[in-house]
């Protein structure tokens, strides 16, 4: 939907030409949506963002409302096609406003979620890298080198940045991505570090602690997921499986007294209805999966 692209660049800020002084005095009821897009690590500021979700909207409602006014205007009286168009298209680009007020808060829990799958073995690999006794940047710069740990790779390549090329100091670095990140966990790890370093404790020990106590959570929710897949492949097998196929039996042998006419019936559940149902229980497993 939004990418960071040049095309999207150019679309905001044309976005912000035409709307950016009128959507100032609403800034302050959206400040919840500059964390979430700071979170999402979406490149917009706040203005710029509004600017398109109500440009998007407002050419939204006219296109809307002219063609749906000529394909109305063909069933119905004038006055009656042009407020049923108005009247829908005022709903529609209230949705198109919805999804893009949703849509960052969207993206950061995923960013987050995705976070948490991973921090238990990233810590674990920060713990091995800071028993060497390296600078709290390289701890970061080596993390951020290993593109398996995803979201957090991007997150310590932004520390690394921010010290290397931005001369932040290393407290303001971590302080600065604690508030923009989206986990909690990795939040707390972030400013755990920050205090360790700061206080001059042993930076090893307290991610060796941490990375203990993310594997023992990470493996109760392993286990976790795996009797919530026990009890959900047993509805599976029972009711959709058994299910099915005491159906087509009982269907075949109704058709078979009543004069057929379960054919249809019964190839809409083998060819549409069960691919669909594995589908959906495939979706909601993985969905559920604590692992990476």
């Amino acid at each position: 939907m939004l990418k960071n692209g040049v095309e999207m660049t150019t679309y905001s800020r044309l976005c912000y030409q035409f709307f950016g002084d009128s959507i100032k005095p609403l800034r302050k009821y959206f400040l919840d949506m500059k964390k979430d897009l700071q979170k999402a690590g979406m490149n917009f500021t706040l203005d710029e963002y509004l600017s398109m979700a109500v440009f998007t909207s407002v050419i939204m409602f006219l296109s809307e409302t002219v063609i749906l006014s000529f394909i109305f205007g063909l069933f119905f009286a004038p006055l009656i096609a042009v407020s049923l168009s108005i009247t829908l298209s005022l709903s529609l680009s209230g949705l198109v406003f919805f999804l893009f007020y949703s849509y960052p808060m969207a993206v950061s829990k995923g960013r987050g979620e995705s976070i948490d799958k991973v921090l238990p073995f990233a810590v674990s690999y920060l713990s091995a890298i800071a028993s060497g006794n390296v600078s709290p940047y390289y701890l970061f710069k080596t993390i951020s080198r290993f593109k398996e740990y995803g979201e957090i790779s991007k997150e310590s390549g932004s520390i690394a940045r921010n010290i290397k090329i931005f001369g932040m100091n290393f407290s303001d670095a971590i302080k600065r991505e604690a508030t923009r990140t989206p986990s909690k966990n990795f939040r707390e790890l972030l400013y755990g570090i920050n205090t360790i370093i700061t206080s001059g404790a042993d930076l090893r020990s307290f991610l060796k602690n941490k990375a203990d106590l993310l594997i023992d959570d990470y493996r109760r929710r392993i286990r976790k997921y795996s009797q919530d897949l026990s009890v959900i492949v047993e509805i599976y097998l029972t009711l959709i499986i058994v299910g099915s196929i005491f159906f087509i039996v009982l269907t075949s042998i109704m058709g078979s007294a009543g004069g057929g006419g379960t054919i249809g019936v019964q190839s809409f559940i083998v060819f549409i209805l069960l691919p669909l149902t594995s589908i959906g229980f495939i979706v909601i497993m993985k969905f559920k999966s604590p692992m990476k």
